[in-house]
């Protein structure tokens, strides 16, 4: 499975999911980069192995375990494409036409204040959590974060 991050010049909305069965869409917004995305896919494959899968999708489990919530309904409305032109795809390889037909073009994302803030509210990571493990700078908050994120897919699995 690969991870592809899009900028698209036409905004996708869920008529992509349908056209596009081999691919989950996703919305950027609240995803922290492909590392999130990879251990969310990695968390749901062993949700399937231990038969602990929340959704009976592998797909949909990965939008489940990414956004660390038990409700298909909320991972929906957090990574659901409503009008999204920064996507993230999932499939073995991203179809011609879907690049084509919306002026997608590979991206490199980062992290900037204002995402940071987004992740850190939709995740309801505190300062506390934050700063037990990073310093002031902001590099060391993100690494931080990211670690946060990933620890609370992990702890899915416990709730």
């Amino acid at each position: 499975m690969k991870v592809y991050s899009l900028k698209c010049s036409k905004a996708l909305g869920k008529e992509v999911i349908e056209e596009y069965r081999a691919l989950q869409v996703i919305d950027s917004k609240y995803v922290f980069g492909r590392e999130h995305l990879e251990f969310a896919f990695s968390q749901a494959e062993k949700a399937f192995q231990r038969k602990t899968n929340i959704s009976k999708d592998l797909m949909m489990e990965v939008l489940v375990r990414a956004s660390a919530q038990r409700q298909i309904k909320k991972a929906l409305e957090i990574y659901g494409v409503q009008n999204s032109k920064l996507i993230y795809a999932l499939g073995e390889e991203l179809p011609k036409e879907l690049l084509d037909d919306y002026g997608c073009v590979e991206a490199k994302p980062g992290i900037d204040e204002r995402k940071y803030e987004d992740l850190v509210d939709k995740f309801e990571v505190t300062v506390e959590e934050i700063g037990a493990v990073a310093g002031a700078g902001f590099d060391e908050r993100v690494k931080a974060l990211k670690e946060i994120i990933k620890e609370r897919i992990a702890l899915l699995e416990a709730m």
